[in-house]
């Protein structure tokens, strides 16, 4: 997931802060939802499918193949 987001991050130049921003929590809760030890709320997966255009956000976020 880590790489994913932070990849998605370069290509909408979107840095740390303002990811944490737009999904109103703060740096360290961004870090362990990204590290896998803080599960994602349904409102913060909409707000990243909308913010980087992800299309099937349940592949994207659950390694659905």
């Amino acid at each position: 997931m880590q790489q994913k987001i932070t990849k998605l991050m370069q290509e909408h130049d979107i840095n740390f802060g303002e990811l944490a921003e737009k999904l109103s929590v703060a740096k360290q809760t961004l870090t362990r939802k990204i590290n896998g030890s803080t599960d994602w709320t349904y409102a913060e997966i909409i707000i990243l499918t909308q913010l980087f255009s992800i299309e099937d956000p349940q592949s994207f976020f659950f390694d659905i193949e």
